[in-house]
């Protein structure tokens, strides 16, 4: 077994790696073999399913699984329509060194996702993390640390308000190809290496827009996003939004633990212990470009492609 297979089983199933479990729940507890194919895991009332449908109604009124458009007679396509996220991992395998806990790699884990009318509801810039996005941005898991409520939980909660019109996770179940465990080996949710990506189906209609959050391996607490308006699924002047919209997302710094040298770092995702291992930073959530802790990333475009195919 490599230092990298090593470490990543370490950073899934560790002693004291509670996360791993988290996430087996997430994903149905079967590991997946990265090839499924399967629907993204949706909520409803903050409860997850592992139901093989799209996204699901999380509102009275709001989105159904209907999988194509209609016209009207003035031709305007009416919704709700699906589309596919694709989010993939295209960053180089060997950026960080060899010796790095995750032997060059940048990985990119499981993450939540919402569809909403408004702002991006995962996060507010200048304001501190919730206590499911810390989670996820020191650990990974979109379910949370133990006996807390996850991102998933969080925006399920959401469902109430006008804004989030539906909420999930995407994990291995979802996984087009899964480099980092080929033979389904290692349970849990396991992140996506250089090569892998992960694929679910939402609803659109006019005027909503999508955002999801997803750590970017191996930090202390950065992860991927879209910024504060997310991306439009579907501008309410045009038609459903087709092709690549990774300029949309950016690196963010969650402001809840202390950075630490990426790959190097002992209070970080795969080389730490516990996922509640490391201090408290009490900052706030801002773009990463922003806090100039004087380590090298990955330019987002370099990392991570999010495009996104209307059926």
């Amino acid at each position: 077994m490599s230092d990298r297979d090593t470490s990543r089983r370490q950073f899934l199933t560790g002693a004291g790696s509670v996360a791993a479990i988290a996430l087996a729940g997430c994903s149905g507890g079967d590991g997946g073999d990265g090839n499924d194919g399967g629907s993204n895991e949706s909520m409803d009332g903050g409860s997850m399913s592992n139901e093989s449908t799209a996204t699901e109604t999380m509102t009275d009124g709001s989105m159904d699984n209907e999988s194509s458009g209609e016209m009207d007679d003035d031709s305007t396509m009416e919704g709700p329509v699906t589309v596919t996220v694709r989010i993939e991992n295209v960053a180089p395998a060997d950026f960080y060194g060899m010796d790095s806990s995750t032997g060059g790699q940048v990985w990119i884990t499981p993450g939540a996702f919402a569809v909403h009318t408004e702002s991006n509801p995962i996060f507010t810039e200048g304001e501190p993390a919730s206590i499911g996005l810390e989670a996820l941005a020191e650990a990974g898991p979109p379910t949370g640390f133990p006996n807390e409520p996850g991102l998933v939980d969080e925006l399920g909660e959401m469902s109430d308000s006008t804004n989030v019109v539906a909420a999930g996770a995407y994990t291995p179940q979802n996984t087009v190809t899964d480099p980092n465990d080929p033979m389904g080996e290692v349970p849990g949710a396991p992140p996506i290496a250089p090569g892998g990506a992960f694929e679910f189906d939402v609803a659109a209609e006019p005027g909503q827009k999508l955002s999801f959050a997803s750590m970017f391996v191996p930090s202390n607490d950065v992860f991927f996003a879209p910024g504060s308006d997310g991306i439009p699924l579907w501008p309410m002047d045009g038609s459903p939004t087709e092709g690549d919209v990774t300029g949309a997302v950016e690196l963010w710094d969650a402001g809840t633990e202390p950075n630490g040298e990426p790959g190097y770092g002992p209070d970080q995702a795969p080389a730490q212990d516990s996922p509640t291992q490391g201090a408290d930073e009490d900052g706030v959530v801002r773009p990463l470009s922003s806090v100039m802790d004087g380590y090298s990333y990955p330019d987002v475009g370099n990392a991570i492609q999010v495009t996104l195919s209307p059926q």
